[in-house]
């Protein structure tokens, strides 16, 4: 299972919107896709579930403040025991307001930019031989996840922190204009610290171009300043703004049902692909074997 982050300390560059979709893009394409949504507004768990959670339903908030706890009680919360089924295609684990609160809650444990990483580990071991029974993996063929995508907070705070340590790779959807662009040199900062220190393995896959409206000039201009400054770490796919998108996440489902005929559901699945193609989805096999059948 490979885990990747989409991260960008800037909002309302489209981090939800592309974690979803592209979700649904790889679904389609017969990668079994978890998401875990670890930013506190919950945009996704509203998207995916049709609500927020109710005060007293858990959420990753509880598989994180909980990991590392040497009384594994019922009180104990792995995310395999967080994870729901969406009508979209893939699987979720919710999130919830109290995240915001998350650096309180885990207090001074040692192991506290680790607690995610640790849980999705437990994912991966069910992963690899092959027991989450049909309660925690509803999508998942086997009890097995090719693809992990984690929905970040605009931060690069704590919550950012663990999703750095626990991914092996990050998508970064950045919009063009110079703000977002001068928040990039910041970002891949904090990545290499984090490789530095917590997780050598993490990497960005790519700058995901995002909600272009090439009716701007400077969106041009923008693009071609994002390759010529960052070249090939910059995705083939850009993702134009499209009304489909957002009435998709507007009424809770995907491009599939929604707006099957417009160009947006080609894009996201060509960058499905592409994401596959820059990590090791590939290498699992039963991803491979999925697609070709």
């Amino acid at each position: 299972m490979d885990t990747v982050s989409i991260v960008n300390q800037k909002g309302g560059v489209g981090k939800t919107t592309t974690t979803i979709c592209l979700a649904a893009a790889l679904s389609k394409l017969g990668y079994a896709t978890l998401v875990v949504d670890l930013d506190p507004q919950m945009n996704g768990t509203k998207w995916m579930l049709g609500r927020e959670l109710e005060e007293d339903e858990a959420s990753v908030l509880d598989a994180i403040i909980t990991a590392g706890d040497q009384d594994q009680s019922s009180s104990d919360w792995p995310l395999a025991r967080l994870i729901e089924p969406s009508d979209l295609g893939f699987d979720f684990v919710p999130a919830h307001a109290d995240l915001a609160n998350v650096e309180g809650e885990i207090g001074e444990k040692p192991s506290r930019p680790y607690l995610l990483r640790e849980r999705v580990k437990e994912v991966e071991e069910k992963h690899q031989f092959g027991y989450l029974d049909e309660v925690d993996a509803h999508n998942a063929s086997d009890g097995a996840y090719d693809v992990c995508l984690v929905d970040c907070p605009p931060s690069l705070g704590l919550l950012v922190v663990q999703a750095l340590t626990a991914s092996d790779g990050l998508i970064v959807p950045v919009s063009v204009d110079g703000m977002s662009m001068q928040g990039l040199s910041q970002l891949v900062s904090t990545t290499r610290e984090v490789r530095k220190y917590l997780n050598e393995s993490v990497e960005i896959i790519g700058l995901l171009p995002n909600n272009l409206d090439y009716r701007a000039g400077l969106v041009n201009e923008g693009l071609e300043a994002l390759r010529k400054n960052y070249g090939d770490l910059v995705l083939d796919t850009e993702v134009p703004w499209r009304s489909k998108i957002i009435e998709a996440s507007t009424y809770g489902t995907t491009l599939y049902d929604h707006a099957p005929s417009s160009d947006a559901l080609e894009i996201y699945e060509n960058l499905a692909q592409e994401v596959v193609s820059r990590t090791s989805v590939t290498e699992t096999g039963k991803a491979q074997s999925s697609v070709q059948q």
